[in-house]
C-alpha cells in the first residue's frame, strides 16, 4: 500500500505546475524526473528491504528473454508508428522547429531513465511480491494516464505498450528493456515527424 501512496504523491509533485523541486538548468534538463521518478523511488525500495539488483529491477535481468522480446515489439511497433505518422495530431504534437538532436537525445534519455524506472522498476518491482502479475496491470494505469494531453492515438497505444513493456520487465526482472523500447519509440516518432 505504501508503494501506491508514494507513487501517487510523486506523480502529483512532478506534474503540479505549483510545485518545483529543482529549478533552472536542472529542471529544464529533466533531472527532476530522474530524481523524483528514479532516485527517490529506488531509495524507498531499499528502505523497504529490496537490496538486490533483481529486487530493485536495476540489473540486466534475463536479457536472453527481453532482448528478443523487445526486438519483436519494436519490429511490430515501428511500422505501425510509420503508418500512424500520417495522423495530423501526432505530426503537430511532435513537429519541432530547429530540433537540436544532441540536446533532445540527452534530455530525453535522462527523463526516460527516471520515468521508466518509476513504472517498470518502482511500481512493478515494489508491487510484485503482493500482487504478482497484477502489478503489470497496475503500473499500466498511471503510465497511460500520464500521457493525457498527447494525441488520442498515442494515449490508447499506451494501454497495450504499458502491458507489453510491463510483462517483459516483470518476466526479466529489469526495467532496462522498457527504457530501451521507450527511447527508440520516442526518437523514431520525433524523427518521422520532423523529416
Amino acid at each position: 500500500m505504501s508503494i501506491i501512496v508514494v507513487a501517487t504523491t510523486l506523480m502529483i509533485i512532478v506534474k503540479s505546475p505549483n510545485i518545483q523541486v529543482l529549478s533552472g538548468m536542472w529542471a529544464q534538463a529533466h533531472y527532476e524526473s530522474l530524481l523524483m521518478y528514479g532516485v527517490v523511488p529506488c531509495l524507498l525500495l531499499v528502505i523497504l528491504g529490496h537490496h538486490k539488483l533483481d529486487a530493485l529491477a536495476l540489473g540486466i535481468g534475463d536479457w536472453r528473454f527481453w532482448l528478443p522480446a523487445s526486438a519483436l515489439y519494436l519490429a511490430a511497433a515501428i511500422p505501425i508508428m510509420l503508418i500512424g505518422a500520417n495522423d495530423q495530431a501526432l505530426n503537430e504534437y511532435y513537429q519541432k522547429t530547429n530540433v537540436n538532436w544532441l540536446r533532445h537525445v540527452s534530455t530525453t534519455l535522462i527523463y526516460l531513465l527516471g520515468w521508466e524506472y518509476f513504472f517498470r522498476g518502482f511500481l512493478l518491482a515494489g508491487l510484485r511480491k503482493n500482487l504478482k502479475e497484477g502489478a503489470i496491470l497496475l503500473q499500466m494505469i498511471p503510465f497511460t494516464l500520464l500521457h493525457l494531453g498527447k494525441p488520442d492515438i498515442e494515449i490508447l497505444s499506451c494501454i497495450l505498450s504499458g502491458l507489453i513493456w510491463g510483462y517483459i520487465c516483470y518476466r526479466s526482472r529489469s526495467f532496462w528493456p522498457a527504457f530501451l523500447m521507450h527511447a527508440i519509440v520516442n526518437f523514431t516518432m520525433l524523427f518521422v515527424a520532423n523529416t
